[in-house]
């Protein structure tokens, strides 16, 4: 994989996490307005990682699919190995004015609009980003794109207000299938 391909390789990586092959539809199945989820603000607060070993060995696994039979499949496992790493908490929080933000330390806060306007955004790779947010079926859901690939990552309240179920979908027409993992979250403030 020459220098140009490992580049693209890292932009289309850099979607919130990881890549993979095809955009993954995350189309709301429902016309509700915020996903039907009456109250969006219950979102708020911090979260900490709380999964399991096998949730973090499941990313290995994703990758290694992702990569297999791919020339330059070692840098491009490494790229993305990077770029999927655990993040050790999630604040949310929303500002009154339509914006919601993540923060997690070490990495660039992302505050979007809630409407889904894309918003360029710079993450802590250095890699060019396009991001938006809204709410798609009760989960609020932060997508990217470069100018070679995409990601979501889905953050899904469970009804106990305590544990966030985080999706990380990322896809590149380099690799050959899509990254796909999920990871658990325990609430440590906030409203539950």
């Amino acid at each position: 994989m020459g220098s140009a391909s490992v580049l693209f390789l890292a932009l289309a990586v850099a979607a919130n996490g990881s890549t993979g092959s095809s955009p993954p539809s995350t189309a709301p199945t429902s016309s509700a307005a915020h996903g039907g989820d009456a109250d969006p603000t219950r979102y708020a607060g911090t979260y900490v990682y709380g999964g399991t070993d096998a949730e973090r060995a499941a990313i290995s696994t994703a990758v290694d699919s992702a990569t297999e039979g791919m020339a330059g499949r070692l840098i491009a496992r490494g790229e993305l190995m990077k770029r999927s790493e655990v993040r050790p908490s999630y604040a949310i929080r929303f500002d009154g004015k339509g914006n919601v933000a993540v923060e997690t330390p070490g990495f660039p806060p992302e505050v979007l609009p809630l409407d889904g306007t894309e918003v360029p955004f710079k993450n802590k790779y250095g890699d060019a980003l396009t991001n938006r947010q809204r709410f798609l079926d009760g989960a609020l859901v932060q997508e990217s794109r470069t100018t070679d690939g995409g990601g979501s990552t889905r953050f899904e309240l469970q009804a106990d207000g305590k544990t966030l179920l985080v999706t990380r979908i990322s896809w590149s027409p380099k690799l050959p299938r899509v990254v796909h993992f999920r990871l658990t979250y325990v609430r440590r403030t906030g409203v539950p």
